[in-house]
Parts: C-alpha cells; sequence; structure tokens
C-alpha cells in the first residue's frame, strides 16, 4: 500500500531552511518511504505527538499522521530538535 503525501505548511518552511542537498536527501527518503511502507522504519510516538509516526532518515526525523492512504508531514528536523 502506497501513501499520499502532503505537506504542513511548516514542515515546508523547515525543508527550505535546510541545505538543498540534505533536503532533496529527506524528500528522497520520505517519497521511497511512502511508495513502499517498511513498518519497521517507523515508530509510534506518544505525547506530545499523540497519534503521530516517526521515520528516521540519517540525523534528522519526519513526524507524520497517516489517515487511511494519506501520510500527513507535520515536523521535520534533526533528533535533538525534533522532541
Amino acid at each position: 500500500m502506497a501513501y499520499d503525501i502532503e505537506y504542513d505548511p511548516n514542515a515546508v518552511k523547515q525543508l527550505q531552511k535546510l541545505n538543498p542537498t540534505i533536503a532533496k536527501e529527506l524528500l528522497d527518503g520520505i517519497e521511497a518511504f511512502a511508495n513502499t511502507p517498511v513498518i519497521t522504519k517507523i515508530k509510534k510516538l506518544k505525547t506530545p505527538f499523540d497519534g503521530a509516526y516517526r521515520l528516521r532518515i540519517e540525523d534528522y526525523r519526519v513526524i507524520f499522521y497517516q489517515e487511511g492512504n494519506l501520510m500527513l508531514v507535520s515536523k521535520i528536523a534533526r533528533r535533538k530538535e525534533v522532541y
């Protein structure tokens, strides 16, 4: 099952602040996960992100919510900044 991807405006701003090479790697990683989701690459989060999932891509974390086949990316940041 593949996901359709939507980005929260805050996630888009966070991507725009990054180095273009890193931003492309993150976008490619999100796209690859959305096309072939591997459950071992994600973790369900607890407070304060109730219902959200975390996807690890190198030193970055992608916080997203899942609704059916929709993947709503809400936050992208380095590990130390995301929580």
